[in-house]
C-alpha cells in the first residue's frame, strides 16, 4: 500500500525580528523596516529560517544520495510563499518546492502571509511552517485558524505566542521528526501579541488574540507568557535590594520586564538632579536601559550603543529577568543585549533577578537563552545565583 506524500506549507517573514537589536521592540511597522534597511540592519529571519530547514536540506541530499534512512522513498513535498517569504530560501537550500502564486509578495506584508497561508489552506497542507514572530501568529491564526496544524520558527522581537518551537534548531528536529514518522501530538496554543503602539505603556499586557493547532514532541514547544510577576510587594523588595548591591562607578545594563521595572522606577524616584531638583529620566518598560551611580546614561539603547558601551567601560555588569511562563532570559525582547555584548562583559557579570512567584510559574523547568547564536547559546548554559533581598537566594539552572 502507498503512502500518503506529507505536504508542508512554508511561509517566512523576512523581516521579522529585525527591530530587535534596534531596540525597537517589533517590526510591523513597514516603514520603520524600510529605515532599518537603509541604516544597514541585518535581516535576522532567513538566518533562522535557514537553521530549520537546513534539517529538511538534509534529508532532501541524502534521498538524492539514495540513503533513504528512516524516511524511505521521498515522502513529502513542500509548497512555499514566493520569494524572499520562502522560495528563495529553499532554492538555496536546494530544497524542492512548489511555489504559491501570490502577487502582491514582493512586499511581504501581513497581506502577503494571510493570502498565502490561505491557499496552502484551500491546497490541502498537512503542517504549515512559518518564521516570523508573535505579528506572523496573528496573521496565520487569521487565515487559516485551528482548521491547519502548524509549526512556529521563531524569529520575531518579543515572542509571548505559545505556537513556536523554543529556538529554530529544535523547531527543524520537529519538523524532521514528523516527517520520519516519530510519534507527535497536536495541541492548541495560545496567539499573543501587544499592539506597537502601545509597547511604551506601563500597564499593558498581552492580549489574546486566538488559538492554532500546533505539532508538539511534548518538549520543544515555548510556552506562552503569563501574566506580570513583576508588580507587587516582592518585585518592590527585589529591587530594593539589586540597588542597594549597586557599586559606584559601576555600569549596569538592564533588561526589560516587570522586576527590572521596579528598579528602574526606585532609581528615578531616589534621585533628584542637585542642580534643578528635577526627578531623574524615566528607564523603559520593554527598552534596555544603561545606569550608573543611579543615572539613567543610556535611554532605551540599541545593539550598537551598548557596544559601544560596553567598550567604553571596564566594570558592567547586565541585569535581567526571564518571562513569565515560558522562561525566556536572552533572545527575547531584549536583542539589543547581543552575543558579543554579553561575551564583552562576560557571563559571570549576568545578574537575574526574578520573584519567587516567578520562578514557581516555570514548574522547576530551566530557563531559556535563544541569541541566535549557538556558540553564545552553549556558552550562557549553567546554574546561577537569584537574589531575592539579602539574606534569601536561590540557584537556578539556564539551558
Amino acid at each position: 500500500m502507498e503512502t500518503k506524500k506529507k505536504k508542508i506549507g512554508f511561509i517566512l517573514n523576512p523581516y521579522a525580528g529585525i527591530g530587535g537589536k534596534a531596540g525597537l521592540k517589533g517590526s510591523d511597522n513597514y516603514k520603520k523596516i524600510e529605515k532599518l534597511l537603509l541604516e544597514g540592519c541585518e535581516r535576522t529571519a532567513p538566518k533562522r529560517a535557514e537553521s530549520c530547514m537546513s534539517k529538511i536540506a538534509d534529508l532532501t541530499a541524502s534521498l538524492v544520495a539514495g540513503d533513504k534512512g528512516s524516511v524511505g522513498e521521498k515522502n513529502f513535498s513542500i509548497l512555499s510563499a514566493p520569494g524572499d517569504m520562502g522560495e528563495a530560501l529553499l532554492k538555496k537550500l536546494k530544497i524542492p518546492c512548489d511555489v504559491v502564486l501570490c502577487p502582491k509578495a514582493d512586499t511581504s506584508s501581513a497581506e502577503d502571509t494571510k493570502l498565502c497561508a490561505q491557499i496552502m489552506k484551500e491546497q490541502g497542507v498537512d503542517l504549515l511552517v512559518f518564521c516570523g514572530g508573535d505579528g506572523t501568529a496573528r496573521d496565520i491564526c487569521e487565515a487559516v485558524g485551528t482548521d491547519v496544524t502548524v509549526l512556529g520558527i521563531p524569529a520575531g522581537v518579543k515572542m509571548y505566542s505559545a505556537c513556536y518551537a523554543c529556538n529554530p534548531y529544535q523547531a527543524g528536529e520537529m519538523l524532521a521528526g514528523w516527517l520520519e514518522g516519530k510519534e507527535m501530538s497536536y495541541e492548541m496554543r495560545e496567539v499573543l501579541d501587544i499592539e506597537e503602539k502601545d509597547l511604551d505603556s506601563r500597564n499593558i499586557s498581552p492580549q489574546l488574540y486566538g488559538f492554532l493547532e500546533v505539532l508538539s514532541d511534548g518538549k520543544h514547544l515555548q510556552k506562552a507568557k503569563e501574566l506580570d510577576f513583576g508588580s507587587g510587594e516582592s518585585a518592590t523588595i527585589i529591587a530594593r535590594a539589586a540597588i542597594l548591591r549597586m557599586e559606584k562607578d559601576w555600569v549596569y545594563i538592564i533588561g526589560p520586564g516587570g522586576t527590572t521595572w521596579k528598579i528602574k522606577e526606585l532609581l528615578c524616584e531616589n534621585d533628584e538632579q542637585e542642580d534643578t531638583g528635577k526627578k531623574n529620566v524615566h528607564g523603559t518598560v520593554r527598552g534596555v536601559d544603561v545606569i550608573r551611580n543611579g543615572k539613567i546614561i543610556l535611554r532605551d539603547a540599541n545593539e550598537r550603543e551598548l557596544w559601544d558601551c560596553v567598550n567604553s567601560y571596564s566594570h558592567i555588569k547586565i541585569l535581567v529577568t526571564c518571562i513569565g511562563g515560558n522562561g525566556f532570559l536572552l533572545g527575547r525582547g531584549n536583542q539589543q543585549i547581543s552575543p558579543r555584548v554579553i561575551r564583552k562583559v562576560g557571563k559571570e557579570q549576568i545578574e537575574i533577578v526574578a520573584t519567587k512567584e516567578k520562578l514557581a510559574g516555570l514548574g522547576g523547568q530551566p530557563m531559556h537563552v535563544d541569541t541566535g547564536d549557538a556558540d553564545a547559546d552553549e556558552y550562557l548554559k549553567g546554574y546561577y545565583k537569584i537574589i531575592f533581598k539579602n539574606s534569601d537566594s536561590a540557584i537556578y539552572k539556564v539551558g
